[in-house]
């Protein structure tokens, strides 16, 4: 269905003389999958049926952002809990965001993120658009407005004008796992638990006389950090296609099983859950994390030596 949906809007706004290497295997150059070049952009800003939206600070977008392009707050794709922080907000939530800034049932959605320290926010506002059923019509610009910037792209301060959109309704996606699925399945040769926090976080540090040990990770889960996905000249943009597979088999994720990734309280692992989803794989999210692992004492692993350390 996903290759579906992706070769629908290729015919819709790519010329008819073009064909669409995207929905074969081996995808060309700015030929979308979920991740978009600039010039894929480029080629399809003016299209009627594309939104595109500016993920970052209304000051910063008021001076500078992308021709055509509508102001939407990452913060307001998250809510707090009492038990946890950013968690998936309710449908109707995300809705009502969406027609704000005009999406109508045939639009095609375009994310990018103003600045790299912005990226996994806006990951994550693709993960909330996948949860209600957009996901196969919603799209990611690598690189985001850094990239843009950087090849002498057109910019403005001046904002589009649009109406209110009329999206009428969601449809639940496979987004997300909770916690007692995930216990349950986390040794099920059919699952793959991948934690995407940092290696320090995921090993932890041992305690001593002075300090108690802290971190740890899921029991049973690999660590792949999400930085790992991003160039390292580059950390606004994801790494190749090649790349990124390379990274998911070493990590022992595999496509034909269900992949779930979980960081901190969610915001982490939707880049991840991202770049999964980019290359075709079947990818869970774990919103509540470790905070909520942790508070629900389900079975943890507790700080242990890294490979390679000596002591």
């Amino acid at each position: 269905m996903y290759n579906l949906w992706k070769c629908l809007f290729v015919l819709l706004v790519i010329p008819a003389a073009l064909i669409c290497p995207g929905c074969s295997e081996e995808k060309e150059p700015g030929i979308p999958g979920i991740l978009v070049s600039t010039q894929w952009l480029q080629d399809h800003i003016d299209n009627p049926d594309v939104v595109l939206l500016h993920s970052g600070s209304a000051e910063f977008f008021d001076s500078l952002h992308i021709p055509g392009a509508r102001f939407i707050d990452p913060a307001s794709f998250t809510v707090n809990t009492d038990l946890v922080r950013n968690e998936m907000p309710s449908a109707d939530s995300i809705l009502k965001l969406l027609r704000s800034v005009g999406v109508d049932d045939n639009s095609r959605i375009v994310l990018y993120h103003e600045s790299s320290r912005l990226l996994s926010r806006t990951a994550r506002v693709f993960a909330a658009l996948d949860g209600v059923g957009l996901g196969e019509r919603t799209f990611f610009l690598n690189g985001g407005l850094p990239a843009w910037e950087e090849e002498a792209r057109e910019t403005t301060g001046v904002k589009t004008q649009f109406s209110y959109g009329t999206l009428s309704k969601a449809e639940s996606g496979q987004v997300l796992i909770e916690a007692e699925e995930l216990d349950r399945g986390r040794w099920s040769p059919d699952m793959v638990v991948v934690d995407v926090r940092t290696g320090e976080e995921y090993y932890g540090t041992p305690g001593s006389q002075e300090e108690p040990a802290e971190g740890g990770h899921v029991e049973g889960a690999y660590s792949l950090p999400y930085q790992s996905l991003l160039r390292d000249d580059y950390d606004y943009f994801f790494k190749s296609d090649a790349a990124l597979k390379d990274l998911f088999r070493e990590a022992g994720m595999d496509p034909g099983k269900v992949n779930v990734v979980y960081c901190g309280s969610g915001v982490r692992a939707s880049v991840s859950y991202l770049a999964a989803r980019h290359m075709g794989y079947n990818v869970r999210l774990y919103d509540g994390s470790w905070e909520e692992w942790k508070q629900l004492e389900l079975p943890l692993t507790g700080p242990v030596t890294p490979p390679g350390d000596t002591e």
